[in-house]
C-alpha cells in the first residue's frame, strides 16, 4: 500500500474492483470528462485490465479509504528515460466534494516524485472541467491548450494541459 498521510491509500487495482470502476466510468458525471467515446462494456473493461496489467508504461491503483475503494488513479504514458508520466484520476461520483481527488493526487504525485523519480507529471482535461481548479490547487501549472482537440457531443472542445515538476512539488 502507498500511504503518504494524505487520508487515502493507493493499492493494487485488483480484478475485484473492475465492475465498480466500470460503473463509475460509465456514469455521466465521470464519463463526460473522459476520453472514451462510448460506454465501457464488460469486455472492454476486461481487455483494458489485461492490457494495462502487462504494460510497463501504465501503473493504475485503487484509491482506498478504510480499505474501501473510492476511486482509481495512476500513471499512464510512463517514460522512464525522460522521467515523466501522465496522470489519470476518477473518483466515485457519489463521493465528490469530499476532497478525495485532492488526497489521491497528493498521494499519487508524491509517490511519482519520491518512488519513481519522475521529473514531471502532466495531464490534460477538457475545457469546463471543474477538476482544473483541483489541479491548480495542488500546484500544477497550466502549460498550454490544444485548441479544438476533442469532439464531444458534436462540438470540438479544447484540451488544457497541466503539469508539475519535481522541484515545484510541495506535496499538497
Amino acid at each position: 500500500m502507498i500511504d503518504y498521510g494524505f487520508g487515502v491509500r493507493l493499492g493494487p487495482l485488483d480484478s475485484k474492483y473492475l465492475e465498480i470502476a466500470r460503473c463509475w466510468r460509465n456514469d455521466p458525471r465521470v464519463w463526460r470528462w473522459c476520453r472514451q467515446m462510448k460506454p465501457i462494456s464488460d469486455f472492454d473493461q476486461d481487455s483494458w485490465f489485461e492490457r494495462q496489467a502487462n504494460d510497463s508504461s501504465t501503473q493504475m491503483c485503487a484509491v482506498l479509504v478504510n480499505d474501501q475503494i473510492v476511486g482509481v488513479c495512476g500513471f499512464t504514458s510512463i517514460d522512464l528515460i525522460n522521467r515523466r508520466a501522465e496522470f489519470s484520476l476518477y473518483i466515485d461520483p457519489d463521493m465528490t466534494r469530499k476532497h478525495l481527488g485532492t488526497r489521491a493526487l497528493n498521494t499519487l504525485f508524491t509517490h511519482g516524485f519520491k518512488d519513481w523519480g519522475f521529473h514531471s507529471i502532466w495531464g490534460e482535461t477538457f475545457e469546463g472541467n471543474p477538476a482544473a481548479l483541483l489541479f491548480e490547487k495542488i500546484g500544477m501549472k497550466k502549460e498550454g491548450v490544444r485548441r479544438g482537440f476533442y469532439l464531444r457531443k458534436g462540438e470540438f472542445v479544447d484540451a488544457t494541459l497541466y503539469g508539475v515538476l519535481a522541484d515545484e512539488w510541495k506535496g499538497g
